[in-house]
């Protein structure tokens, strides 16, 4: 039975200036060349050759691939298809960004594992995609090359156990060695897909609860005229692979499939519920979910709370996700939502492991139509610049620092001088802690409109310590000129989403250190970022303390009200409090 998919889904996840008599933003561009840093290469092998890779963009994405073509172009399309899909289903997931993240198809050469965060190389469980993120940026890297991959863990060893020795007709199968685990490379990158929209909401969800989303939509079935959500296999089947040996009586066991719960967990004992819902979002459990009996069974726990018998425990379910928002989890709170206990919850899982009950959800093309189709793949051959700059940045994320600068350095020493990639070294210079070449590219990537809010960001940051440095005669106030290259910056960065607190916080810092005093007009910009980040207690202080430096008494109190309220103890609440005392009293009723 289907049923509106976005009735359940939406509450589940709820959550310019102007200096003296003209605008910073609108303050001439310096147009003077900037001289930019020279590297000296002592030794040729340190300058990796080039490589090749395909290049492309689609909706929230620049794709770096170095599969083949054909199997770039299907992946894309199909990734489009489904992303599109998404879309329909769960409006307004997707976020849009000037930065779009990065998909990286390794596709050729073990290139995969480099990107392996820092860490996470040894783990004794085999990964084949990745999601990457901070606050600005995010990579999904996934492992088109390897199909199948040995599980050395003990959900592995149980599932060697528990396969099939014998076919429909008792003859042996069973060879005794690991058959492997086979990989899907389109439902990792689904998979990875959910965990970067869903990382995106705040405040974030329980790893559970994405482990358990991310699995239903990775199987999500996506054809020309509808989309099904939350419909389950049959777990008798078994793979053409498997069937096709069975067929030759070759006694060969194929490898195991990503099967829904109620196959996968058929004969897998079930781990305890406090030691599921404990599980850290960013945890190797949580990272690793291949052949894991803790994915499957956030599956089957998130399945049941919204598609099981009928529905029927969709309101316990969302009660017990929107509690956790502001509470604690513990078993109490859990029997208060669903009014039983761990041990009784991992009993009910069973139960609907072997006999599920279920209705799911989609979305339909009105009769005699079509759902509408992505728009046409371009597909060519990357820029060296494009390479380096898209590795690099996901190399980075990974915390492979040094591997990032050479990636980002080789296409500029060979004459790239693309406004994204300068930003990127830039900032990876930054990073490394060579401020003085940071601090040349970054104005060079500024000057060339280079779309990237953070290099504005920290270009206004070394501006901002370079004129603290060097104060004018203005007391060790910066100078009206001093504000202005500060601002200049930080009013580009604010124009480009996404949106950071730090630009506003900077804006804050440096009109409370400017000569000039402030205006209302000029302060707007800092209400914006009050409304835009409502919980950030150090930019609310910043605004109300520059509120009191103009003179804007009644804006300055309520702005102090609310700071008092997000800070019950502590000094930022002796810092409100102080201001609070500079006020004048408010009128007696």
């Amino acid at each position: 039975m289907r049923e509106s998919f976005t009735r359940w889904l939406i509450p589940a996840l709820a959550f310019a200036a102007r200096l003296a008599a003209q605008d910073a933003s609108q303050q001439p561009v310096n147009d003077k060349p900037i001289e930019l840093p020279v590297y000296t290469v002592t030794d040729q092998r340190e300058l990796p050759p080039p490589e090749k890779w395909s290049y492309a963009r689609i909706e929230g994405f620049e794709v770096l691939s170095n599969a083949s073509e054909r199997g770039t172009r299907r992946l894309l399309r199909d990734f489009q298809r489904y992303s599109q899909a998404i879309g329909l289903v769960w409006p307004g997931v997707q976020r849009p960004a000037a930065v779009p993240a990065m998909l990286i198809i390794c596709g050729r050469g073990g290139k995969f594992e480099a990107f392996r965060p820092t860490g996470e190389r040894a783990v004794d469980r085999a990964m084949a995609s990745l999601s990457l993120l901070d606050r600005e940026q995010a990579a999904i890297v996934i492992d088109f090359e390897t199909k199948v991959i040995n599980l050395v863990t003990p959900e592995g060893t149980a599932a060697l156990a528990a396969a099939p020795t014998t076919d429909a007709g008792g003859n042996a199968i069973g060879g005794g060695a690991d058959p492997g685990f086979e990989v899907d490379s389109y439902r990792q990158l689904y998979r990875e897909y959910i965990r970067f929209l869903l990382a995106g909401v705040q405040p974030r969800a329980p790893a559970w609860f994405e482990e358990g989303l991310s699995q239903i939509f990775m199987a999500m079935e996506v054809t020309s005229t509808s989309i099904i959500v939350g419909k389950l296999e049959d777990p008798n089947t078994i793979s053409a692979t498997q069937a096709a040996m069975n067929e030759a009586g070759t006694g060969g066991v194929a490898a195991q499939e990503d099967r829904d719960f109620n196959a996968a967990l058929a004969r897998r004992g079930l781990i305890g519920m406090g030691q599921l819902l404990a599980v850290a979002n960013d945890s190797a459990t949580a990272r690793n979910p291949l052949g894991s009996t803790w994915a499957k069974q956030c599956y089957a726990f998130v399945h049941w709370g919204l598609y099981g018998d009928e529905s029927k425990h969709q309101r316990a379910f969302l009660t017990f996700i929107n509690r956790l928002v502001h509470e604690p989890l513990s078993e109490p709170l859990f029997k208060e939502c669903f009014k039983q206990s761990y041990k009784g919850m991992e009993l009910t899982i069973r139960g609907y492991v072997d006999f599920t009950s279920h209705r799911y959800a989609g979305v339909e093309a009105p009769k005699g139509q079509k759902l509408p189709e992505p728009p046409p793949l371009v597909l060519r051959e990357a820029t060296e610049a494009e390479v380096g700059r898209l590795k690099g940045e996901t190399l980075r994320l990974a915390g492979h620092q040094a591997a990032a600068r050479l990636a980002l350095i080789a296409p500029y020493i060979r004459g790239e001088r693309d406004p994204a990639l300068l930003a990127s070294l830039g900032l990876q210079e930054r990073v490394m802690g060579d401020d003085g070449r940071a601090r040349k590219f970054l104005e060079a990537a500024a000057q060339a409109k280079a779309v990237r809010p953070r290099a504005y960001l920290e270009l206004a940051r070394l501006r901002f310590a370079a004129a603290n440095a060097k104060p004018d005669e203005t007391g060790g106030q910066l100078s009206a000129a001093q504000t202005v290259a500060v601002l200049t910056p930080l009013f580009t960065a604010r124009s480009q989403p996404p949106s950071l607190p730090e630009v506003y916080e900077l804006i804050g810092e440096s009109w409370s250190r400017s000569i000039v005093v402030p205006t209302a007009e000029h302060l707007a910009v800092l209400d914006e970022g009050v409304r835009r980040f409502p919980r950030d207690a150090g930019l609310v202080y910043a605004n109300a303390a520059l509120k009191v430096k103009a003179g804007l008494t009644a804006e300055a109190t309520s702005l102090v009200g609310l700071g008092l309220r997000l800070s019950p103890a502590g000094a930022m609440r002796e810092k409100f409090e102080a201001l609070q005392a500079v006020l004048p009293a408010a009128p007696n009723p």
